[in-house]
């Protein structure tokens, strides 16, 4: 876990996001999520849940769209 602790430090995760009442699950670089998240804290535009314990098989999932753009600072 990273010094958050809520969050691996590296790694795919399952993402999933609650946008306009639509649920959408994806599998993203744990740097990306990251990212992501500091973003979403700076405006609320969705829901999002990290399922850190849930049995699935996250190759199954769609990567998340755009995830190369938050994989930088």
């Amino acid at each position: 876990m990273n010094s958050d602790g809520w969050l691996p430090a590296e790694g795919d995760v399952h993402v999933r996001i609650w946008l306009g009442g639509v649920v959408f699950d994806y599998t993203a670089a744990a740097s990306a999520v990251h990212h992501l998240v500091q973003d979403w804290s700076r405006k609320h535009w969705c829901t999002i849940e990290l399922m850190l314990n849930a049995i699935d098989d996250r190759r199954l999932l769609s990567r998340l769209p755009c995830e190369q753009l938050f994989l930088g600072p």
